[in-house]
Order: C-alpha cells, then structure tokens, then sequence
C-alpha cells in the first residue's frame, strides 16, 4: 500500500511539475515566434522597397549666381528621386534628407511640417502620380534662405523603412 501511494504522490508531482514548465516556457515559445514573424515582415519590405536618386540640381547659372528658376524667393535644391521598388513608400514626409559639400558633415534637413518655420527645410511632389509607389517619381525641393556656395555637394535620402541612395552633384 505504501508503494502505491508513493507512487500516486510522484505521478501528481510529475504532473504539477510539467505543467509549470510549459506554462513558463510556452509564451516565451509564442513571443519569439511572432517577434520572428514581425522581423522577418519587415525585412521583407526592405528588400522589396528600393529608391533611386537619378538627379540633382540647384538654382545656381554656370557663373555660379543664383537664379530663382521657380519665383518662390528661395533658393533651391531639387532631388528627383525614382521609387524602383516592388513597395510604395508610405508616409514620404517621415523620409531622412541630408546634403553634405565638399568635407562638411552631413546636415539633416526637415520635412517642412516639422522645421518649425526654420530654413532649410524639404518638400515633395510626386511628379508622375498620386502616390509614391512603384515606377513614380518623387521630386524633392530643398528650400535656403540664402543661396549655396558653387561647390561639389552629396545628398542622401532616406526612407522610413531605412532604404537609401545618395548621390553626388556640382552647383
């Protein structure tokens, strides 16, 4: 009788004791699965998302003087940038501009939604469509208060799901 009550006893407590181990370990199971999952949805993204910069120009003549091609009393950069990617960029507002000249480091420019009214500061248009999704063309206006300098410039522009291109320019 002794045995099989000793018995019962180390079956309960076997019992008790794998259910505390996979209540501990199932969710911890569930969560990198998903954590996974969420990685492995972005990364795809990624690598379907690709953006190119096939031009860049200021406002400045080939005397190195500033002429105002658009009439808005800015200077101005323009960045065309080609979406040639399998994914639309969603919101083009939250995107990172930066321009570097000569050995200048990088300057992060705003969206002008969050310059505050502050120069320089970007917008867009799409200049081929209404979205900025496959094939469409993106033309970006850095806007200054005060011209630039004639000099070698580097843009980079980056997409909120982290993809870029840069590309180098004369003014």
């Amino acid at each position: 009788m002794d045995k099989v009550l000793s018995t019962i006893l180390l079956m309960v407590a076997a019992v008790v004791c794998v259910t505390l181990v996979i209540n501990a370990v199932y969710p911890a199971i569930t969560s990198s699965s998903g954590a996974l999952g969420s990685a492995s949805a972005r990364m795809n993204e990624r690598m379907r998302s690709q953006i190119e910069i096939i031009h860049a120009s200021g406002e400045l003549d080939d005397t190195g003087s500033w002429q105002d091609t658009n009439s808005n009393g800015y200077f101005d950069v323009f960045v065309w940038v080609k979406n040639v990617g399998a994914e639309s960029v969603v919101d083009v507002r939250q995107s990172d501009v930066f321009l570097a000249h000569d050995q200048m480091v990088w300057a992060w420019i705003p969206h002008a939604d969050y310059a505050g009214g502050a120069y320089p500061q970007w917008d867009y248009v799409i200049e081929n469509g209404s979205s900025w999704s496959t094939a469409t063309t993106a033309r970006v206006e850095i806007r200054y208060e005060s011209p630039l300098a004639s000099a070698e410039y580097r843009i980079k522009v980056m997409t909120p799901n982290g993809v870029d291109d840069d590309y180098f320019f004369s003014m």
